[in-house]
């Protein structure tokens, strides 16, 4: 997980506002009940919010957030004395970039919408930046 220790607060760039206004998976879009992250669909929709609702800054930074802290997660328990990481993204990979896959895979695979979302997390990434065995 080195590759990931580069994220910082300061990557939290807003991506382009096309994928953000591209709607939610749920007709009934966020709530901050899905802040309370039962699902990984909660995450989904948190992550996915449309920039004019007004919620949209706390939501984001909500997400940005939550998958910070699944990557310090992983790096915690791959660290000395585990021997794999879970994800090997390139050099330079950013949060939102890593957030662009998630919301992709569970739009491509729905069934693992009421999934817990650090192990839907990890559903999406792992094959997207697979490590070397």
């Amino acid at each position: 997980m080195a590759r990931w220790r580069s994220i910082g607060i300061l990557s939290v760039a807003l991506w382009g506002a096309g994928w953000m206004s591209s709607g939610n998976l749920y007709a009934e879009g966020y709530s901050l009940e899905d802040s309370k992250l039962k699902t990984a669909g909660d995450l989904v929709n948190t992550c996915t919010v449309d920039p004019g609702h007004e919620h949209y800054d706390s939501a984001l930074a909500f997400c940005y957030g939550f998958f910070e802290g699944a990557i310090r997660y992983a790096e915690a328990i791959s660290g000395p004395g585990f021997d794999r990481q879970l994800v090997c993204a390139p050099a330079g990979t950013t949060r939102s970039q890593a957030v662009t896959v998630f919301v992709s895979f569970m739009k491509e695979q729905p069934q693992y919408l009421s999934e817990a979302p650090v192990d839907a997390i990890y559903r999406a990434l792992i094959p997207k930046w697979p490590c070397p065995e």
